[in-house]
């Protein structure tokens, strides 16, 4: 045998793998350090990595809520043109009579086709008439004495629209009460005119 010492912390490849290994104090806390660092740095990466995933789903929910509410804006505009359609045809009866039912028809026609157009988009109308006052849907403009139809809506006097499941404009609307109506703001402020 030959006392060779650059082979004497060799394992002996005849006697199998070797249980244990030693190493410097330092070098072993320097290589825990490390393996804690990149326990950290695993840590990291995972956490970054589920927060892009988050910030992906995020955005698309986004990019679809904008596609479906983006026209919202348009549709606002089309609205005042849509009550004077209502507008015209309550007066419709009236223009009968004066042999204009082909001008009627016309109306009627386009009226039609933007309610077609604006239901495509998603819009529809928030229902009114007999129903019960909702807040969330109408906008009470007045009280009318109106027995048996307490709190519900009696009268419409411009109407409402969601675009979607969303509210873009509350019905403006005429509620039933019993007996008299309550103090309208400007008969408040005459009562206290009076008290002054």
């Amino acid at each position: 045998m030959t006392n060779d010492p650059s082979k004497k912390n060799t394992p002996d490849s005849s006697k199998g793998p070797q249980e244990s290994l030693e190493i410097p104090r330092k070098e072993y806390e320097a290589m825990q350090a490390r393996l804690t660092e990149l326990e950290g740095l695993r840590e990291k990466l995972l956490r970054s990595a589920a927060d892009f995933e988050n910030a992906k789903k995020r955005l698309v929910r986004e990019k679809e809520e904008f596609i479906k509410f983006g026209q919202e804006s348009l549709i606002r505009s089309l609205l005042p043109v849509l009550d004077n359609f209502d507008r015209a045809l309550a007066h419709a009866d009236e223009a009968k009579e004066y042999q204009l039912k082909s001008l009627v028809s016309g109306i009627q026609m386009v009226y039609k086709q933007m309610l077609n157009l604006l239901c495509r988009e998603g819009v529809r109308r928030v229902e009114a008439i007999d129903q019960k006052f909702d807040p969330h849907k109408h906008e009470a403009i007045g009280y009318v004495e109106a027995p048996g139809k307490e709190d519900k809506v009696v009268e419409e006097v411009e109407a409402g629209y969601f675009l979607h499941d969303r509210l873009i404009r509350a019905a403006k609307v005429r509620v039933g009460q019993s007996g008299s109506a309550p103090p309208t703001p400007s008969d408040e402020e005459e009562k206290e005119e009076e008290i002054t």
